[in-house]
């Protein structure tokens, strides 16, 4: 477990060649030892010893009850870090906690069964303190995150499986090689829509909240866009643009060349005049390359019940 868990924090760390780094939001120092690692350690090494405990009883009920625990702890721990009463709080805890915790626990359930709890603590103590050990971390998108954290516990698993299994000389191998080409394609498939949903690279993905470009792109639809990198834009084109800290997709209706800078007139398809002003090259986020209809109504119903 101590290779895994080194593993799974440089490779963390590899991330930053393309997401960039960001300052810790604790900085290593007497007050973060007293105030965070003593008393995660304390509750890491007590959580396990419970789980340990438990789980030698071995019956189903068991460990249901420690994973229903376990995830609780983490909850907890948690609760005061995000703020639940907005949107990005809410989904922050509910997918790298609650979910990641509940990945997470079922591989420790796995390895305290079949290992004992010394390399869980290990494991856990490395990928955990990290945080407070050093001073920049990757900046990498909080859903991307979550997802590693969902994954990883999940390829941990596989791999000792695959070893314990080989050991004992009853190793599928054709099914161990099915299951290995499922879990890379809904790896690959996952990794691109978390891409375009944190619009981390060339293309991003955006819902539609309004309906001012009812009858080419509806409210509760999704746009695919191109991130915009100075390309020729046209009268006719869809781009997304920010004003206001919003960013609206609406129609080029006009181009405007003033004293040598591009000045671009939009307008919804639906609105019965064009938008005020004028939109810069520097307000202009990307340009409309698909949509795809309805899918976005989930997000614009939890995005109603935080606003």
């Amino acid at each position: 477990m101590l290779g895994f868990a080194i593993v799974y924090v440089v490779g963390y760390y590899l991330l930053s060649l393309y997401f960039g780094y960001t300052k810790a939001s604790v900085e290593f120092s007497y007050w973060s030892i007293i105030h965070y690692i003593i008393p995660l350690t304390v509750i890491i090494i007590t959580t396990e010893m419970i789980r340990n405990v438990l789980l030698a009883q071995k019956n189903k009920f068991t460990k249901v009850i420690v994973e229903v625990i376990t995830v609780v702890i983490d909850l907890l721990i948690y609760a005061s870090v995000y703020d639940i009463g907005t949107l990005d709080g809410f989904l922050s805890i509910m997918g790298y906690v609650l979910f990641a915790s509940i990945s997470c626990n079922l591989l420790y359930n796995y390895v305290v069964i079949r290992f004992g709890i010394q390399p869980i603590i290990v494991y856990r103590f490395i990928s955990v303190m990290y945080v407070y050990l050093i001073p920049y971390v990757p900046n990498v998108y909080i859903f991307l995150r979550s997802f590693l954290r969902m994954l990883y516990p999940y390829v941990i698993y596989l791999v000792l499986e695959y070893s314990y299994a080989k050991r004992n000389h009853v190793v599928a191998y054709r099914d161990k090689k099915r299951q290995a080409v499922e879990i890379s394609v809904l790896v690959v498939i996952t990794s691109v829509i978390i891409m375009l949903v944190s619009c981390e690279g060339k293309y991003g993905v955006l819902v539609i909240g309004s309906s001012s470009m009812r009858g080419s792109i509806d409210k509760g639809d999704v746009v695919l866009f191109e991130k915009y990198e100075e390309e020729q834009i046209l009268k006719g084109d869809v781009i997304i643009f920010q004003k206001e800290d919003l960013e609206i997709v609406h129609r080029v209706v006009d181009i405007k060349v003033v004293n040598g800078e591009n000045r671009y007139y939009t307008k919804g398809d639906a609105n019965q005049s064009a938008d005020e002003g004028y939109i810069r090259e520097e307000d202009i986020v990307g340009m409309v390359k698909l949509k795809i209809k309805y899918i976005g109504y989930p997000t614009l119903i939890v995005r109603e019940i935080f606003s």
